[in-house]
Parts: C-alpha cells; sequence; structure tokens
C-alpha cells in the first residue's frame, strides 16, 4: 500500500490559506492577461485550423529521380494538338484545302505501322481562325534487361496531298492553290503540349500548355524530336492515419529541332514530308512527394505558439509573488501597528517611496524609509516556517515558567463540550472525564467562544482605536501600557 501511495504523480500539496478569500494570491492583472492569453490562443488555434480546412498550409515537398513503369500514366485526355497558324483571314490553311495532309504511324516492338490520315476536328484554336488535328496518344513501356523501354513510339508526318490517304469523295489541292500557298509568308505549324500538374496547396489538378513551330517549305523537312517528361505524384494528405494516393503526369517535353533537305525525309520516310514530330516517353521521371500538414503537425504548430504565449505566465506569477508578499508584510505590520493602516505610501515605478502621509499630513522621508526598511526586514523574517516553530517554543518556555506540570498535564484533558448534546441524547460511558461531570452552567466550562479568542476574527470585532497617546500612563499591566485608547 505505501509502495502505490509512493507511485501516485496525482498527489496534490496541502496549500494552507492565505487569508479567509483565497489559499493562491491572484490578481485583476493576472485575470486580464490570462483571458488575453487564452483569447489569442484559441484564435490561434481555429485559425491554424480554418487554414488547414481550406488547404492555405504549404505542405512538405520533396523531388527526386525516379524510374517508373508509366502504368500510372494519364494519358485520357488530348496531349497533342496540332493547327495552322492562319493570322488573318485571307490565309489558306493547307489541311482544309488538301494541301498537306497529317499522317500517323506508331512502333509496335520497334517496327512500323501503316500511315493513317488524321481529320480535322470539330474543335478550333483559340483565335478561331484553325481547327485542330488531334491525334490519339499511344505509348507503351517493357523493361528489357533490367532498363524500361518505349515499345511504342509516334511519328506524325506533314506530307504532300497524295490521293492514296484521302477518303473515296475527296481530292487534292490544284496546282494554283498549292503555288498560292507556297507564296504566302510565315507558313507555320503549331504543336500544342497539354500538361497536367498538382496546385501544392490543395492537391488539385491544374493544366498548361506549350507551344511548337513547324515551319513548311518546299525545300526543307523540319523535324521536331519531342521527349516527354512525366512526374510521380505521391499525395499524403490523411489527417492522422491512411494510405497515400500516387498519380503521374506528363509535365513537360525535350525538344530536338532539325532541318534536313526535302530529299533526306524522302529518303528516310519513304514519303514527301514536310515536317515531321517524333514523340517518345523520356526514361527518368520527377517524383515529388507532396506531404500535407497531418494532426501532429497542426498539434505540434499549435502548441508552439501557444507555449510562447504561456512564457508570459512567468512574468505574472513573479508580479504575483511580489504583491503577495508586500501584501502580507503590510498586514503583519499593521497587526503590531495599528497605526500603519492610515500611513499612505506613495511610489514610482520603481517602487521607490517618494511620498509619505499620515491623515493627510506629510511625514518625514528619510524617517519614514528607515523605519520602513527596519520593520520591513523584521516582517519578512516571520515568514519563515522555522521562525514561527521558534516563536512558538519561546511561548511553550514562558508558559512552562509560570505554570506547574499539573497544570499542563490537565490541560490534555480539558476540551470545549459540544452545547446541542445532553445526557438524554447520547449514551456516555460510565467512565468520563472530569469535566464531563461539571454543570453545563459553570462559568469555568470552556465555550465555544474560546475557540475565536485569539483568532483574527475576533480582532475584527473587538473595538480597535488608532491613535496611540504621547504619554502613557505608567502602569504595571502589560495590556495596559500597550492598549490602544
Amino acid at each position: 500500500m505505501n509502495f502505490l501511495r509512493q507511485a501516485d504523480f496525482f498527489g496534490i500539496p496541502f496549500i494552507q490559506q492565505i487569508d479567509l478569500k483565497q489559499s493562491i494570491y491572484k490578481s485583476a492583472l493576472g485575470g486580464l492577461v490570462t483571458l488575453l492569453i487564452f483569447s489569442a490562443s484559441l484564435a490561434y488555434s481555429i485559425w491554424i485550423l480554418y487554414q488547414w480546412q481550406i488547404n492555405q498550409l504549404s505542405p512538405k515537398i520533396s523531388n527526386s529521380i525516379y524510374t517508373s513503369d508509366y502504368r500510372l500514366l494519364d494519358m485520357n485526355y488530348d496531349i497533342i494538338k496540332l493547327y495552322f497558324w492562319r493570322f488573318n483571314e485571307e490565309m489558306i490553311d493547307p489541311f482544309e484545302e488538301k494541301i498537306l495532309l497529317p499522317l500517323v504511324m506508331y512502333t509496335t516492338n520497334f517496327s512500323f505501322t501503316q500511315l493513317e490520315a488524321l481529320q480535322l476536328s470539330n474543335e478550333t484554336s483559340i483565335d478561331g481562325k484553325s481547327k485542330y488535328i488531334i491525334p490519339k496518344m499511344s505509348l507503351a513501356f517493357q523493361e528489357i534487361n533490367g532498363e524500361l523501354y518505349t515499345t511504342t513510339e509516334m511519328y506524325i508526318q506533314i506530307v504532300k496531298c497524295s490521293e492514296v490517304y484521302l477518303k473515296p469523295n475527296e481530292k487534292c489541292a490544284s496546282q494554283e492553290v498549292i503555288e498560292k500557298f507556297y507564296q504566302q509568308s510565315l507558313n507555320i505549324v503549331i504543336m500544342q503540349i497539354h500538361y497536367k500538374s498538382l496546385d501544392s496547396k490543395d492537391g488539385s489538378e491544374q493544366t498548361s500548355l506549350q507551344e511548337f513551330y513547324i515551319q513548311l517549305e518546299q525545300q526543307n523537312c523540319y523535324t521536331l524530336n519531342t521527349f516527354l517528361q512525366s512526374s510521380f505524384y505521391e499525395i499524403r494528405d490523411s489527417f492522422l492515419f491512411g494510405t497515400p494516393k500516387y498519380v503521374e503526369y506528363i509535365n513537360g517535353a525535350l525538344i530536338q529541332p532539325q532541318t534536313n533537305s526535302f530529299e533526306y525525309c524522302k529518303l528516310a520516310y519513304e514519303n514527301d514530308v514536310l515536317g515531321l514530330i517524333y514523340i517518345v516517353m523520356k526514361g527518368n521521371q520527377v517524383k515529388m512527394i507532396f506531404e500535407y500538414p497531418h494532426a501532429g503537425d497542426l498539434l505540434a504548430n499549435i502548441g508552439s505558439i501557444v507555449s510562447v504565449l504561456f512564457m508570459i505566465k512567468y512574468l505574472i506569477i513573479i508580479a504575483n509573488q511580489y504583491f503577495l508578499n508586500q501584501q502580507i508584510i503590510n498586514q503583519l505590520i499593521e497587526l503590531y501597528y495599528p497605526e500603519f493602516k492610515h500611513i499612505f505610501i506613495q511610489k514610482n515605478w520603481k517602487r521607490q517611496i517618494k511620498l509619505v502621509k499620515y491623515q493627510n499630513n506629510q511625514i518625514d522621508l528619510e524617517g519614514f524609509k528607515s523605519f520602513y526598511t527596519k520593520i520591513h526586514d523584521q516582517m519578512s523574517s516571520k515568514f519563515s516556517f522555522i521562525n514561527l516553530l521558534y516563536e512558538l517554543s519561546r511561548i511553550q518556555i514562558l508558559i512552562r515558567s509560570t505554570k506547574n506540570r499539573d497544570e499542563f498535564r490537565k490541560s490534555h484533558q480539558i476540551g470545549i463540550k459540544l452545547n446541542f448534546l445532553n445526557d438524554r441524547d447520547f449514551n456516555f460511558s460510565a467512565n468520563k472525564s472530569s469535566f464531563t461531570q461539571r454543570p453545563f452552567q459553570s462559568q469555568l466550562y470552556l465555550t465555544d467562544e474560546e475557540v475565536d479568542i485569539l483568532s483574527l476574527n475576533q480582532r475584527t470585532r473587538e473595538k480597535v482605536y488608532d491613535k496611540i497617546p504621547d504619554e502613557l500612563v505608567e502602569q504595571n499591566d502589560f495590556y495596559e501600557i500597550n492598549k490602544i485608547i
């Protein structure tokens, strides 16, 4: 049992009351600062939780080079779009007039597929003057000898019109239209690559694009070797526990442009190619980890600032300790010097005494300082528990010097009788103490008034005079000499 008592860290100390109203000294200043700190801490906590709720707390972001198998790569949208740039209405669009044709082919396990003609879509460019050509994106990957290869690559050719690739009811443009087209300035095909990424603030998906230009000339073959880049995102946004989410997006491209002769491309691709776009996926990618604040981070954030705010409490504790000591010292001085409570003391911000008055009469400042310093030290020494025991021991010795041993022994048998009990209400045993045999009305018997006879409560009930006469009547009685009249 004793071991369990020693192990209890919930134990509380016994705290004696300072006075009848409080056991811990508290001040209005301390209460005001407490309310301010509590309000500021609560407001900050609510603000942090609100910011977390609306995804305004920045996540921890880490980057690394990562080799992916692209199983999560999102290609279910229009990644690549082509259109002819018409900066005025009079310009001839070679795709609409069937001057040039966009063709697409793929490599499957390093072998080429048949060329297919790409049709104009119903979607127009941002200026509304041209229609997009949107090829279907198709990429495949395979690991060979421990290395990842793009086994399905994409080729987009811009070739001179040939009825081989046209529908039965379609024809290529006339020679006149073709010559007029090549006489235009700035014949440019624009390739758009549309990207996706995650907004680090709230993890929402966002899109962007890049545009690359392909020049169209009869004598040259302009090629764009396009190496797509991707990002792998790991999103850790659970509040406490949970598994992360993974997404993968195309987020950029490396472009290697080349200008070749028309004959070179015709020999290489067996076609009248004026422009070629080669599209492949780059092997390495950037892995990004978004770790959003969770419960531990929020509590740590709130706890750190609240701890800083509550450091102010130590200043208030020191102030309360100082004012408590001054209050008790002044109360002790008033116990010994009743007239002291009518003394007005004015101090500056350094707590230095600057003015002293007694009943609106100014007192000599230096003389009062000397007196106050002396009694202040005297009263401060009474705070010591050892000093209190010492004074009690001196009182015991003085009483012992005036009383014999038998009177001390009898004092252990003396007590105050409960005045609401009598013999009929309580069955006392036959072996009663001598004081219980006395009549209740006896004036020698102690009453409940004896409990408070020396207490502060009795002092407040007694008539107290403030002024001590200048001349004391010579009497032998100690109380008569020292009483206030």
